[in-house]
């Protein structure tokens, strides 16, 4: 029952950094599109003529807060060396999230190409602007891990070391 505790607790650790992170990515997205938006509003003189955006993001938080609970969870089950330092685990974690990412794009371009059996969607490298998203998302994804390590290395009694008291 013990070791389900300690699951579950790191678990929840886990999607609170998923959230942290993707929320943190999402609010520099909006800020991205709030510029994009008065610059547009600049270039043009009809202000209701612009559809409202869609809710791309939905999909790939969900998977994004998946692949921070199981990256979590292998990383605190496996690499029991970095125990010693939260900061440095939870960095391996952030780490450990990012290849789960690449691991996905690498399938779904895999499949892709399996099921119409060309190179279509490698033909066709990223745009410009997706390479920034992608570049700003990394950015976010170090960012809070680096934020959520450091309150982990301040704040957790999970990581400290237990104390023995021969007083008694």
């Amino acid at each position: 029952m013990s070791k389900l505790k300690e699951d579950l607790r790191v678990g929840i650790l886990g999607a609170a950094a998923g959230l942290l992170s993707i929320s943190v990515a999402l609010l520099i997205a909006r800020i991205d599109a709030y510029y994009s938006y008065l610059s547009w509003l600049k270039e043009t003189d009809y202000v209701y003529d612009r559809e409202v955006e869609s809710l791309w993001w939905i999909p790939f938080s969900f998977w994004h807060l998946l692949i921070s609970v199981v990256a979590s969870l292998l990383v605190h089950r496996y690499l029991t060396i970095c125990r010693r330092s939260p900061f440095l685990l939870w960095q391996v974690i952030g780490i450990t999230c990012l290849l789960g990412w690449v691991l996905t794009f690498f399938l779904t371009v895999s499949m892709e190409s399996l099921m119409h059996g060309d190179l279509y969607s490698l033909q066709h490298p990223l745009n410009l602007l997706d390479v920034g998203y992608v570049a700003k998302y990394v950015a976010a994804v170090f960012a809070c891990n680096v934020f959520y390590g450091s309150v982990m290395q301040a704040s957790s009694l999970q990581y400290a070391e237990p104390q023995l008291n021969f007083d008694q």
